[in-house]
């Protein structure tokens, strides 16, 4: 269905949007950080999973739940990758399957990171030059341990979480709604 391969193309350009906005560190005020944070994160991983939902829906005979599906994929996506980036900061490389504190090193400044640079400014710094300098992972691995920064991180999770159940209750009560909201639980309490 020549629908379905439009809707999943659209994976492939926002990946590669995502890789462009991660080349690009963006502003110095938090909000908008913060904002482009969440854009990256929908255009690298939830795009995926918002134009999965939206092509089932589009062939399960019920085209008209494609927004509504989408919705909730596009919010369980960004709660996964909120979840993923705090797994960097608080589970251990074993749990993982890759080092602790890898997106650091990729020079990355994700959530807990952006939060904690609310609390400790000198963390801006470092987010500028991409963690590259020697004593930089380590200094900001301590000032995100010394934040609200992985709480606050949690609780955008745990919001987004919340709009994907929010979606849920739009599409007809059935057994497979049941499970996409335990999927929900799923994403907020794994830790690998």
């Amino acid at each position: 269905c020549s629908e379905t391969i439009k809707i999943l193309s659209s994976v492939i350009r926002d990946l590669i949007k995502g890789e462009i906005h991660q080349l690009n560190k963006g502003s110095s005020n938090h909000e908008e950080q913060l904002d482009l944070y969440i854009e990256k994160s929908y255009l690298k991983t939830a795009s995926l999973i918002a134009h999965g939902c939206q092509a089932v829906a589009l062939n399960s005979g019920r085209p008209h739940l494609q927004h509504i599906a989408y919705q909730f994929g596009r919010n369980l996506g960004i709660a996964f990758q909120l979840v993923d980036d705090l797994l960097d900061f608080i589970s251990t490389s074993e749990a993982l399957g890759k080092a602790a504190g890898s997106d650091l090193k990729l020079g990355l400044a994700t959530g807990p990171v952006l939060y904690a640079s609310i609390e400790h400014p000198e963390l801006n710094d470092l987010i500028s030059r991409s963690f590259n300098e020697e004593g930089d992972i380590e200094l900001a691995l301590r000032l995100v341990d010394d934040s609200d920064g992985i709480e606050r991180t949690k609780s955008l999770a745990q919001m987004y979480c919340d709009k994907a159940r929010r979606n849920l209750l739009e599409l007809p009560d059935s057994e497979y709604r049941a499970g996409l909201a335990i999927l929900c639980n799923l994403v907020l309490s794994r830790n690998s």
